[in-house]
């Protein structure tokens, strides 16, 4: 009996259980009800459309959740109507070009995985860019349409990276969204240099401010720590940052302690190197963002929790912290923020380090790829099993499910 209560308990933190699972983690209710609804059907077609898209929403901070997407959802729009709006018009976008096409294996389209960057890329682009540009005078069409197009281009680019990076067994992440808000940017920002003090809410780089005190604001940092999970979608909200942080708890409250630890290392570690006039960053959540999702990342979510998995997750946010450092100084002189790409180049180095690690030596009979464990199935990065990540026509893929 003590053994059940310590795995509920366990399971509680996880956000695991069939109870729990049924309605908060998963929310396997709508899965199971969608299972064996085909997309030959208008009615069920629409139905797979909205729960693909809302989950997409929130796969960016690994919630795979359609009813928690939405206070994710809401706390967008709270922030930033425009930001909101193209969050679900990049994820709408991107869910019907995947099921159009098939390019992502079925498990990582119901889940949300495959168009997840497009409905980031929405959220982001929105926000950005009127601080960036501040000379167009109706920025709502160029940013739509930038929106669309990245959203389209999202899946394609995702599906090479998970063809390429899948036969290492790695996930793809947030590389997608990296590399069209970069293109996105060089392309519509005018050839001229913006004044800094526009964008330093948004965009991390080197900066120097007049008249600031040298002393830390310890209330500040706490602000910065719980603004990194809304700076995740490019949101300056503290409301809409707790209702994000309020969505991860519940869906997973093991998951929403490792995003704290990581958005803390990440407020804490540049106050040893950032000079005074820079910690405004941290308390915007500039520095928390990145250091969150890779620690969440590594440490619970694409290898199950376990004291080396929070040692790897540990040494991935720290290493993420020193490359945002880097990448601050070369891209802040092109005016560009560094998006996530300190998340996602540590995470990939990490994993690369840790893909042996407590494996042992002698499986190496057959496919490699194959004996690598698929180790938490529904959330961004179940790209692992063999038989996942052969491409497959949209037409066949259903057939196979809905026969």
């Amino acid at each position: 009996m003590l053994l059940g209560l310590n795995l509920s308990i366990l399971n509680l933190l996880k956000g695991e259980g069939p109870i729990w699972n049924k309605y908060l983690g998963d929310c396997t209710v709508i899965g199971s009800l969608l299972k064996d609804k085909p997309l030959s059907s208008p009615v069920w077609s629409l139905a797979h459309i909205v729960n693909i898209c809302l989950r997409c929403v929130g796969q960016t901070v690994f919630v795979n959740n359609p009813v928690l997407s939405i206070i994710i959802l809401v706390a967008i729009f709270i922030s930033n109507v425009e930001a909101g709006v193209g969050c679900f018009l990049g994820g709408l976008v991107a869910t019907v070009t995947e099921l159009a096409l098939g390019l992502h294996p079925w498990s990582l389209v119901e889940n949300g995985v495959a168009p997840f960057n497009g409905a980031l890329i929405g959220s982001v682009i929105p926000s950005l860019y009127p601080l960036l540009n501040l000379d167009t005078e109706d920025p709502l069409l160029v940013i739509m349409a930038a929106v669309v197009i990245g959203a389209v281009a999202s899946v394609f680019i995702a599906s090479a990276l998970n063809n390429l990076l899948g036969k290492f067994s790695l996930p793809f992440m947030t590389l997608p969204f990296n590399i069209v808000a970069i293109c996105t940017f060089i392309t519509l920002l005018p050839d001229q240099d913006i004044h800094i003090h526009s964008i330093q809410e948004n965009i991390t780089e080197p900066m120097i401010e007049s008249n600031v005190t040298a002393s830390i604001s310890w209330l500040g940092v706490g602000q910065g720590i719980l603004l990194s999970m809304g700076q995740v979608y490019a949101v300056n909200c503290l409301l809409s940052s707790c209702l994000i942080n309020l969505a991860v708890a519940l869906y997973s409250p093991l998951l929403f302690c490792m995003c704290t630890i990581g958005a803390s290392i990440g407020c804490l570690l540049p106050l040893a190197f950032l000079p005074p006039e820079q910690y405004t960053q941290i308390y915007l959540g500039l520095w928390g963002y990145s250091p969150l999702l890779s620690m969440a990342a590594v440490s619970c979510v694409i290898r199950p929790m376990s004291g080396t998995s929070l040692v790897a997750g540990t040494v991935n946010t720290f290493t993420t912290v020193f490359i945002q450092k880097a990448l601050a100084v070369k891209m802040g002189k092109a005016s560009l923020p560094v998006f996530t790409l300190p998340f996602t180049l540590s995470s990939l180095l990490i994993l690369l380090a840790w893909q042996q690690k407590g494996q042992a030596p002698a499986k190496q009979e057959g496919d490699p790829l194959a004996s690598a464990e698929k180790h938490n199935e529904n959330t961004v990065i179940t790209i692992t099993e063999k038989q996942l990540r052969q491409r497959k026509p949209s037409e066949q893929i259903f057939s196979d499910i809905y026969q």
